[in-house]
C-alpha cells in the first residue's frame, strides 16, 4: 500500500509517498481501508516539527472516513462505512495520509450520512469539533449565537449546525468579500472583524470564538451578563497566550470556557449525524486531491487561501 511518510521535519516537499506493508488487525485494533481524508493547519504544524511529542518518521493525519477492512471486534463489520479522528492518530501511532491505517477500535465511529467519500471527509474533523463548542456553550434553539472566525471550515460546519437548530447566527469575518460566501452558509448577519474588533454593538446569548487569545477580550466584551456563554476553540490567530486578560472582564453571571476534540463525546455525534441528515447539511469542499498530489495538497494548506476544505481521496 502506500503511505505520504515524513522522516524529518520541514516543508511540504517533506511529504514522501512510499511502499508500506498493509498492517493487520490486533486485539482492540482493526485497519480501516482509507478512502478519503481532510487537511488541518494543526498537520501542517507537526509536518514542520511544531509537534514536540511527534517522533520521526511518521504517517500524519488526524481524521478519516472509510470504511472497515479487517476487524478485530464483531461491533466492527468488514466493509461498514466508518470515520475515526484525533487521539493519538497520526502523532503516536500512523495516521491518514495512507491508503489503509491500524487504528484503535474505542477510535472508530460509524459514519451514517450518505454522500460521496470526498464530502463525508468533511465531517469528522470540522463537524465535531464545531458540534462539540456548540454543546459546550449550551446553546438552546432561539438563541443568539456569534461564530467568531467563520470562513475556517469548523466555523463553516459551527454556522450551518447552528441554522440548523433553530437559532439566529451572526458569523464574523476580517473581509467584505466573504459577506456572500458567509449568508450562502446560512449566516444570518455577517460582521466584519477589523484589526480585532467586531463592528457592531450588539451582544449575543453565546459565542463561539475559533479566533482564540488575540480576539478573547472584544469577544466577551460581546457577551450578554447573565447565564451567557463563551467558548475559546483552537487557535486561528496562533497565538496561545495573553497577558491582557482578566476574569473581570467576563460579564457577571456569564461564562467562560474552551472546547478541544480530543475526548469523543458520542452522544454528541449522534446529535451531529441527525442535524446533518434531517437539515441535508454539507460542508464545502475546497478542492480535491489524491494522495500521490500530497506535496501540492499541503502547498496549498500553507497557503492559506481556499474556502472548503482540502480533501485527498485514496484508491
Amino acid at each position: 500500500m502506500k503511505a505520504a511518510v515524513i522522516d524529518h521535519a520541514g516543508g511540504p516537499d517533506v511529504l514522501s509517498i512510499q511502499e508500506r506493508a498493509l498492517p493487520k488487525a490486533t486485539s482492540g485494533w482493526s485497519v480501516i481501508h482509507i478512502k478519503a481524508f481532510g487537511l488541518n493547519h494543526a498537520e501542517s504544524i507537526t509536518r514542520q516539527g511544531g509537534s514536540p511529542s511527534v517522533q520521526f518518521p511518521r504517517v500524519i493525519g488526524i481524521e478519516a472516513v472509510g470504511e472497515i477492512y479487517e476487524s478485530s471486534t464483531p461491533e466492527l463489520v468488514v466493509g461498514e462505512k466508518v470515520m475515526t479522528l484525533m487521539g493519538e492518530l497520526g502523532r503516536q501511532f500512523d495516521g491518514s495520509y495512507e491508503e489503509y491505517a491500524l487504528v484503535p477500535n474505542a477510535q472508530i465511529y460509524q459514519l451514517p450520512v450518505e454522500a460521496d467519500w470526498a464530502q463525508l471527509a468533511t465531517i469528522p474533523e470540522s463537524g465535531y469539533t464545531a458540534m462539540g463548542s456548540i454543546k459546550t456553550a449550551k446553546v438552546q434553539s432561539g438563541q443568539t449565537v456569534l461564530v467568531r472566525g467563520a470562513t475556517s471550515n469548523v466555523g463553516v460546519a459551527a454556522v450551518q449546525l447552528l441554522k440548523a437548530m433553530d437559532t439566529t447566527v451572526y458569523a464574523s469575518t476580517r473581509s467584505e468579500k466573504s459577506f456572500d460566501y458567509l449568508t450562502a452558509q446560512g449566516a444570518d448577519e455577517p460582521i466584519l472583524d477589523q484589526n480585532g474588533e467586531l463592528q457592531t454593538a450588539a451582544t449575543f446569548d453565546a459565542i463561539i470564538d475559533f479566533v482564540g487569545d488575540q480576539t478573547l477580550n472584544d469577544s466577551l466584551s460581546h457577551l450578554k451578563q447573565g447565564d451567557g456563554y463563551m467558548v475559546v476553540t483552537g487557535e486561528l490567530a496562533d497565538t496561545w497566550e495573553t497577558d491582557t486578560f482578566s476574569a473581570f472582564n467576563i460579564p457577571w453571571g456569564s461564562y467562560l470556557t474552551n472546547f478541544q476534540s480530543t475526548d469523543i463525546n458520542q452522544s454528541w455525534l449522534d446529535e451531529m449525524f441527525s442535524l446533518i441528515n434531517q437539515a441535508h447539511l454539507r460542508f464545502p469542499v475546497g478542492q480535491t486531491f489524491e494522495l500521490a498530489d500530497i506535496v501540492a495538497a499541503h502547498h496549498l494548506l500553507d497557503a492559506g487561501h481556499v474556502q472548503g476544505k482540502l480533501i485527498v481521496t485514496t484508491p
